[in-house]
């Protein structure tokens, strides 16, 4: 089986909740984040998000996926995992102090038989992507607090 990962780290000018409040509203990413054309719920739901919750996102370039939240931890970060054939995607949002600042740490993980294409395919669009929504993270925990 194979095993293929990317990180991207950011330190990003603002306090842990600034951060996990733009990072955390993914109903809003399509929005936020150039990487994003498209995020629903499918469990259709509309209140807090928690282990469990699902959504459908369509990006640039890729075909629509369905993530499913795995990991959920308030102000620290979440996981979400998305399946297609032969290949099992885990996206990582994590946060950790960083003096003044926070350090914003993206990654994703392919496993599966798969893997390899998938890295192939798409490695150099997906570190591109994970510095994109680094970088709007960044700008809109940074802006001030009106402009949220």
């Amino acid at each position: 089986m194979w095993h293929m990962s990317m990180t991207v780290e950011r330190r990003v000018q603002a306090d842990r909740g600034t951060v996990w409040r733009t990072m955390s509203d993914l109903d809003r990413w399509a929005e936020m984040v150039p990487t994003v054309t498209e995020i629903s719920r499918v469990d259709g739901g509309t209140g807090p998000v928690t282990v469990g919750s699902r959504f459908r996102v369509r990006q640039p370039g890729l075909m629509p996926a369905t993530y499913e939240i795995t990991d959920w931890r308030p102000d620290e970060g979440f996981t979400w995992v998305a399946r297609s054939a032969g290949v099992r995607t885990r996206a990582d949002h994590w946060l950790r102090s960083d003096g003044a600042a926070v350090r914003l740490r993206l990654g994703i993980e392919w496993t599966g038989a798969g893997a390899r294409l998938v890295r192939l395919l798409y490695g150099s669009r997906t570190r591109r992507f994970l510095k994109q929504e680094a970088a709007a993270f960044a700008r809109l925990a940074e802006r001030p607090a009106g402009e949220r």
